[in-house]
């Protein structure tokens, strides 16, 4: 008879806590106020999206640097009192979404702006004037018709639940209530899309994807040949975050084959040795533009920005005190 082993009792007991921790990992769900990621916002857009952006809007509005240049701008104060009456910017409203749910060649009526936040429903639309209103429902979901911006496209406020607002077209609302309402699948089923998903920081203060549409670059790049360098781009993604006194973005181009990221990263660099040549004026962009980089491999190209929040403060003063400066790079450029 043989005898019994306990290390493999013991590694088996190891396998299944590391399988547990993993199988633990929260999965991406309908967004709530308060405890929502920015992968959930995903759950909300439906799978044929072409374009989206997510910001962590509770993380950004609160930045010092963000602060500063809102106290900076006088006139937009009056509106933000307005807006503050229904809900406050700086604590109730978490993530925002912007996406395009559908074709990007049929833009307005596809646009789609998600918002996640504790908001009271009677304070944007007060009980009396809802019963006087042309107040709409789709799938049990109350819409409520705002204005007219075309003939045929009207855009609409949709109460999703207390969590979830969604601004868009007639539209685009109703596909995102479906999705809502799991009528049909979102973002994440998109089986090819998932790759690129899984490439995104999306922990970061916001992250994006945009996927060019190839029936609409081949007409630009016959007209404009300049463009030929995005001809076989398929996405783009990127991320931006706040880390240690500094903003950082990262961008990836996904082309149709590595000899195209070679190229793209090659064309990127001569642009932006351009750039440093014309900056000589400006040594605050130069620094910017030398921070730079841009790298190539078999699966993207990425493009990659660290600007320290002073070096952004210098760029912010010397556009406001040397314009012209400015004006003279963009004149060379065009």
């Amino acid at each position: 008879m043989k005898k019994f082993n306990p290390s493999i009792i013991t590694g088996l007991g190891f396998f299944l806590v590391i399988l547990n921790l993993v199988s633990c990992a929260p999965a991406p769900k309908i967004p709530v106020a308060g405890v929502a990621r920015g992968q959930d916002m995903l759950t909300l857009l439906p799978a044929e999206t072409s374009a989206f952006l997510v910001a962590n809007w509770n993380r950004i509005i609160n930045l010092k640097l963000v602060q500063k240049t809102i106290e900076e701008q006088k006139e937009f104060q009056p509106y933000q009192k307005k807006i503050e009456s229904f809900v406050n910017l700086k604590n109730d409203v978490y993530f925002v979404a912007l996406a395009i749910a559908g074709e990007m060649k049929k833009t307005p009526e596809n646009l789609v702006l998600l918002v996640n936040l504790k908001y009271q429903k009677d304070k944007l639309i007060p009980p009396e004037a809802e019963k006087e209103s042309n107040l709409e429902f789709y799938e049990g979901i109350p819409y409520f018709p705002l204005i007219e911006i075309e003939e045929s496209t009207m855009v609409c406020l949709a109460f999703l639940d207390s969590s979830n607002l969604a601004l868009g077209s007639e539209k685009a609302i109703k596909k995102i209530i479906e999705v809502y309402k799991g009528k049909t699948p979102n973002l994440l089923a998109n089986k090819d899309l998932k790759t690129y998903l899984k490439d995104i920081n999306m922990k970061a203060l916001s992250f994006g994807l945009l996927t060019i549409p190839q029936d609409l670059v081949k007409p630009a790049v016959g007209q404009n040949p300049s463009l030929k360098l995005i001809e076989n781009v398929r996405y783009v993604s990127s991320f931006s975050d706040y880390r240690q006194d500094s903003y950082l973005t990262e961008i990836k181009i996904y082309a149709r084959q590595k000899e195209d990221h070679k190229r793209i990263a090659e064309t990127l660099t001569g642009l932006k040795a351009l750039g440093l040549g014309l900056s000589t004026q400006t040594p605050e962009i130069s620094q910017a533009l030398d921070s730079l980089e841009i790298t190539s491999s078999d699966c993207y190209v990425k493009v990659f920005v660290n600007l320290k929040e002073e070096l952004i403060e210098k760029i912010k003063k010397a556009i406001k005190e040397r314009p012209q400066d400015f004006l003279v790079i963009k004149k060379k450029t065009v």
